[in-house]
């Protein structure tokens, strides 16, 4: 895991895998996520910030989507996203 404190990251695309971040402010960053170990966010500032997602991340987005778009799926949608559900280490 690469370690990033007190940075600020403006108009940059950072690939997020793995990474920890401390006391870092992002504007105006797309942060990229392919799936691998969830990156970590610790007392950071998000402005204008957004998501791309990759590889098995999107594949795991468009899964959802289609469950959510689907008959009766809003009602699954919701029970995968409540709390505590489908956690897993």
């Amino acid at each position: 895991m690469t370690e990033f404190s007190s940075q600020t990251f403006q108009g940059e695309t950072l690939d997020t895998d793995g990474n920890r971040y401390i006391d870092c402010a992002f504007r105006e960053t797309t942060f990229v996520y392919r799936g691998g170990e969830h990156p970590r966010f610790d007392r950071c500032s998000f402005q204008s910030c957004g998501w791309h997602f990759a590889g098995p991340a999107v594949k795991t987005i468009q899964f959802l989507q289609q469950i959510r778009g689907a008959p009766g799926g809003e009602g699954l949608f919701a029970q995968i996203f409540a709390p505590g559900a489908f956690m897993e280490g």
